[in-house]
């Protein structure tokens, strides 16, 4: 039964009902002693009334004053606690907020099993489940953190190692890691002797099979661990996998503690998370092995090029966002060569790629595409975008005075463009095939031109 409320407040409305019950005992109270055998002409007076109404007032009220000093500061700490909270998050400052409840002095002490200790005991499991979530956010903040900064390798695997140990239960670890077909040792914290991980059973087959694994740990390995040696009390293997491939596996062991739950998600997510991470890494490493610069012009060869716009329109396909390449070319290069020699020709080119160098934006390359021909690609950019640079490119050549000993030599570009998403294309390849389509129209329609793949622009 829930009685009605009178006013916003509880306690306002406790104090009416104790005063309305210290009326009905006044009045009930004469009566009562009628009954009992006292004498109508000495109870039923406004005299004793008056008496009985007052007693009946001040048992209300200090009834009133009892249930609010029982229960009163309870809620009220209960109260201020959970404001503190919502100030915290609310505020941004809940690191200093878990410092603080680490320290035991935002907890409410349980001391009754009534609706108040319920409540005090809810309040606890509630900012400790608080107190977890943010914990594990600040962790998987540093991961994140750690995965976009790092695009080598060994730093990749050597920062979530550090990480996962400092995070939680985990007190050894390594990552290993397959690498020209064999697997290798990336990073270990606490393991004697990692190496021989690569030859167990259990490992390999966590690696080949994609398995997670909880086991105990093989007599012959031996974990090192802060000061002294220990025996593991539990060992994971987790598996790192890319879109169905196995890239490697993550071996991690706890010491005396056995595991918690925070520990288990942390290692899974970090296991699941490192697919992507070192798949990313490994890619940055085979560019930075492809990578290599024409030894005339100092601009990007083509291997990478190629290399790098597949990454990029990878990328734009995913995220439908724009990428633009442009195909330059020189104009009359033949004559050039037939006219003046190769080694002014070399000299033209030359030029051309530092015009093109001074033009690029931030995160746009330029690549020797072959011969006289240079490609430029340009993230982000859209077609105007491209169209735009292409411009200023082709203005800056023809402003430019070559010359070879006393005589000028006049030098254009043909330059085709062509940009994604505006232009349709299955792969890279298409999207620098549509480009050199718009290139050999500029060149068939007087040169000297920019042309987008489908409109022609007047020089």
């Amino acid at each position: 039964m829930q009685i009605p409320r009178l006013t916003k407040s509880i306690f306002l409305d406790q104090f009416i009902y104790m005063q309305v019950v210290g009326v009905i005992i006044g009045l009930a109270f004469p009566h009562f002693l009628v009954w009992y055998g006292f004498p109508e002409s000495e109870v039923l007076t406004w005299e004793f009334y008056l008496v009985t109404q007052i007693a009946g007032q001040m048992v209300g009220l200090l009834s009133f004053l009892m249930i609010s000093m029982v229960i009163r500061p309870h809620l009220k700490q209960l109260a201020l606690k959970m404001q503190d909270i919502a100030e915290g998050l609310q505020e941004k400052d809940f690191i200093d907020y878990s410092v603080k409840c680490h320290e035991q002095l935002c907890t409410m002490e349980v001391l009754s099993n009534d609706e108040i200790g319920v409540s005090a005991s809810a309040y606890n499991q509630l900012l400790a489940a608080l107190l977890s979530s943010h914990e594990n956010e600040q962790v998987f903040n540093k991961f994140t953190k750690v995965m976009s900064q790092n695009l080598e390798v060994e730093t990749l695997s050597e920062e979530t190692i550090n990480l996962l140990i400092s995070a939680t239960k985990i007190e050894a670890a390594a990552i290993l890691l397959y690498k020209n077909g064999e697997i290798v040792v990336e990073a270990t914290q606490g393991i004697f002797h990692p190496e021989t991980l690569t030859e167990h059973t259990t490992v390999l087959d966590a690696i080949n099979k994609g398995k997670a694994q909880r086991i105990t740990l093989p007599k012959h390995i031996q974990l090192d661990g802060v000061l002294t040696q220990f025996t593991p009390t539990e060992v994971f293997i987790e598996p790192i996998e890319f879109k169905g491939t196995h890239l490697g596996v993550m071996v991690a062991a706890t010491g005396s503690e056995m595991a918690d739950e925070r520990t288990n998600t942390t290692l899974h997510l970090f296991a699941r998370s490192m697919g992507l991470a070192l798949n990313n890494a490994l890619i940055h490493s085979k560019f930075q092995r492809l990578a290599a610069y024409d030894g005339l012009t100092n601009v990007y060869n083509r291997r990478f090029g190629m290399a790098r716009l597949k990454e990029d329109f990878g990328r734009a396909t995913r995220e439908q966002s724009a990428l633009s390449v442009i195909m330059v070319d020189i104009d009359h290069f033949k004559k050039i060569n037939d006219n003046y020699g190769h080694l002014v020709g070399d000299k033209a080119i030359i030029l051309i790629a530092s015009i093109l160098k001074k033009t690029l934006r931030d995160g746009d390359i330029v690549v020797r595409y072959g011969g006289e021909e240079f490609l430029m690609i340009l993230q982000g950019a859209s077609t105007k975008d491209a169209l735009d640079v292409s411009e200023r490119i082709r203005h800056q050549v023809q402003d430019t005075i070559f010359t070879e000993g006393d005589q000028r030599i006049d030098i254009t570009v043909s330059v085709g463009v062509c940009g994604f998403p505006e232009v349709q294309v299955p792969d890279e390849v298409m999207l620098i095939d549509k480009a050199d389509q718009a290139l050999y129209q500029a060149k068939q329609t007087g040169r000297n031109k920019v042309i987008a793949y489908g409109t022609a622009l007047a020089a």
